[in-house]
């Protein structure tokens, strides 16, 4: 990162480079709020775009200072006229907001010149949940003593039981766990919430653990001789997305797309049982309700047909002859 001189605990507006008020924000996410490295690349390549358009500009702006609304909307007409898929533009968008909004807070800017930006609105699909014969032939398979399989099928009772996104399941320690099934994971921003692990899910893992010779702290290891190179048998995200296709073909169950496909099984399974779409929120760790939107579309759905086929049943027959 590059450091940028600073007078009275303030940038000075007059010499602070756009490479260096990126850097630092980039900083800020990473630190402050904690995002993931992932997150933290995403953003990177994001603003390096914005970046870029500009210094591509006859009179490019230098300085963080030297930004304006036509910069802004410039870039927003580049971006409309690009080609690229909705979705990409409005995380671009995103990204340059964040990055702008965090300028005016310290005092880079004088204008929130986030506030000119308009992101489209995204209604990302969700995946198609699994069936509850798909679920039922995932958990009631019987696995064989070995650990990798041991860990694939107490990795698919953790992820339909919980509910948890797949970095929080692979984040888990052993130490983690508790007798009871209830379990504290940390969650995007840090925040954490309880979930809770079902009879079943507590059995396949203690099977899978029972059967470790190892001392390693992670819930789920890696079992790749590669994982040994770099220093750590934690899972990783690829790591799992490998077991999930493998699962796929080897069970038959054509809808395991991903891991996230588990968690939205489990969040549509619980909003169809109890309709209370809070207790769903906070099983999942949704900040906001909005996010919530897509699966509930997915209960109305399944609430309309229901009354569709009631509604026929009632119907009169109209091929009923009175007799004579």
């Amino acid at each position: 990162m590059s450091a940028s001189p600073r007078t009275g605990g303030r940038t000075q507006l007059s010499s602070l480079a756009l490479s260096d008020a990126a850097d630092e924000y980039l900083t800020y996410l990473a630190v402050d709020r904690a995002r993931s490295s992932q997150t933290i690349r995403a953003y990177a390549t994001d603003l390096a775009t914005a970046l870029g358009f500009w210094a591509g500009l006859k009179q490019p702006p230098a300085r963080v200072a030297d930004l304006s609304r036509d910069h802004v909307r410039a870039y927003q007409r580049h971006l409309g006229q690009s080609g690229l898929a909705l979705s990409s533009r409005a995380r671009r968008l995103q990204a340059l907001r964040g990055f702008l909004r965090y300028a005016l807070r310290e005092a880079w800017l004088e204008e929130d010149l986030g506030a000119h930006i308009d992101i489209p609105r995204v209604s990302a699909p969700l995946p198609k949940p699994l069936t509850t014969a798909d679920a039922r032939r995932l958990l009631d398979h019987d696995a064989s003593r070995s650990e990798p399989d041991l860990r694939d099928q107490a990795l698919v009772h953790f992820l339909l039981s919980t509910g948890c996104r797949i970095s929080e399941a692979l984040a888990v320690n052993r130490s983690d766990l508790n007798s009871d099934g209830r379990l504290v994971v940390r969650g995007k921003g840090s925040k954490e919430r309880v979930v809770h692990l079902t009879p079943a899910a507590m059995a396949a893992i203690s099977a899978y653990i029972g059967a470790r010779h190892d001392r390693d702290p992670a819930l789920f290891l890696n079992y790749d001789h590669r994982s040994l190179a770099v220093g750590t048998r934690r899972l990783t995200a690829a790591g799992a997305r490998h077991i999930v296709a493998r699962l796929r073909r080897e069970r038959g169950v054509e809808a395991l797309r991903s891991p996230h496909v588990l968690r939205h099984t489990t969040a549509t399974e619980l909003l169809t049982i109890t309709g209370n779409v809070r207790l769903v929120q906070e099983v999942l760790g949704h900040a906001n309700l909005n996010t919530m939107q897509g699966y509930t579309k997915v209960v109305d759905q399944a609430r309309t047909n229901a009354y569709r086929e009631f509604s026929r049943r009632l119907a009169p027959s109209h091929d009923v002859r009175e007799s004579d």
